[in-house]
């Protein structure tokens, strides 16, 4: 196997977690997202918002969600994901939550 340099970048997010700080990566790295939550909240699948990122693999469970995502070239670019509560019609509002990524050559 040979190495190409590529990293995994891991971002976890909890409730009560202040938004992430931009995320600097290289070309080729791999960012490894999870967002944690409550049972009555979903989110939804990590999305690619600009820029060059590309999903590799986005799940969602009871409460969670999980994404990989890799950087396709130098630029800057945005991640995105929403949860709110789906036990209340009226529902709380919606939190957003979302990833700057300055991706380097």
């Amino acid at each position: 196997m040979v190495d190409d340099g590529a990293r995994r970048v891991e971002v976890i997010c909890r409730p009560g977690d202040p938004q992430s700080s931009p995320l600097r990566v290289r070309a080729g790295d791999e960012v490894v997202i999870t967002l944690h939550g409550s049972p009555g909240y979903g989110w939804t699948p990590v999305e690619v918002v600009a820029g060059p990122l590309t999903v590799v693999e986005t799940r969602t469970t009871e409460g969670a969600a999980h994404a990989e995502v890799r950087a396709t070239g130098p630029g800057e670019g945005e991640l995105r994901s929403t949860s709110s509560f789906r036990g209340d019609r009226f529902r709380p509002q919606t939190r957003l939550w979302r990833l700057l990524v300055h991706i380097d050559p």
